[in-house]
């Protein structure tokens, strides 16, 4: 089972920050997932919406601000007082701090275009097997997955059909990630029985974290990576 730390410890740190990604590692996640957008300015960052609004109170989107007026603004007092002054965080600064750390990376592209130059920062510093690059949108992937060398992909999917396994299949795209609370038992063994991986999101409770253990997914993005290690330690 990957225990990735979604956006870091997400449920008791601001997300997207060293501090949320630390805290992560710390509290067992062997993987971490993030996401990355590109700045008006060209540098790849760590941000999860498109908008600064929830996370920095600012009304204006990641793709039309500079790295440095980024970089001035709090992302940390919208979770707790406790983080204020947290900064946004550079690609190339996570990887920096965390590639020689034994853990997996999902990166979640959340920009079309941004595709081959985050895969080529990426690859700087992490070998392909130690990394899956996902997104909800499939040219994105698809774009990928024309490369001479391809890395692993990971479809986010808010849809189940057989058609779009029988796809991901033919694109060569290997995981198949679906919302937790409407997986099934059934769509995992025709997930399975294509040879897809199966990695689920939208974790938001023990009870779903305990039925995605059952239904025997790879793996799954949680706010809360302490409960998973805790409960995976006592099975």
């Amino acid at each position: 089972m990957i225990n990735y730390a979604h956006r870091g410890a997400s449920e008791y740190a601001p997300e997207n920050t060293m501090s949320s990604f630390c805290l992560g590692v710390r509290m067992g996640a062997n993987a971490i997932e993030t996401d990355v957008q590109r700045t008006r300015d060209g540098v790849l960052v760590l941000h999860h919406d498109l908008s600064l609004k929830r996370t920095a109170n600012v009304d204006r989107q990641v793709a039309d601000v500079t790295f440095d007026e980024l970089s001035q603004m709090d992302m940390g007092s919208f979770k707790s007082p406790v983080y204020a002054g947290e900064r946004i965080v550079p690609l190339r600064d996570f990887l920096y701090y965390f590639s020689g750390r034994p853990l997996l990376f999902a990166f979640e592209i959340k920009q079309s275009g941004i595709e081959r130059e985050t895969l080529d920062m990426i690859r700087q510093y992490l070998p392909d097997e130690r990394f899956t690059v996902t997104s909800f949108m499939l040219d994105s992937l698809l774009a990928l997955a024309e490369l001479e060398r391809k890395p692993r992909l990971g479809y986010l999917a808010r849809e189940f059909s057989i058609p779009l396994l029988e796809r991901l299949v033919s694109a060569h795209i290997e995981e198949y990630c679906p919302k937790a609370e409407w997986l099934t038992a059934d769509m995992a063994r025709e997930a399975r029985s294509r040879c897809l991986g199966l990695r689920a999101w939208g974790v938001k409770t023990e009870a779903l974290m305990v039925r995605m253990c059952e239904l025997g997914v790879d793996g799954m993005t949680v706010n809360f990576p302490d409960r998973l290690a805790s409960y995976l330690g006592k099975r």
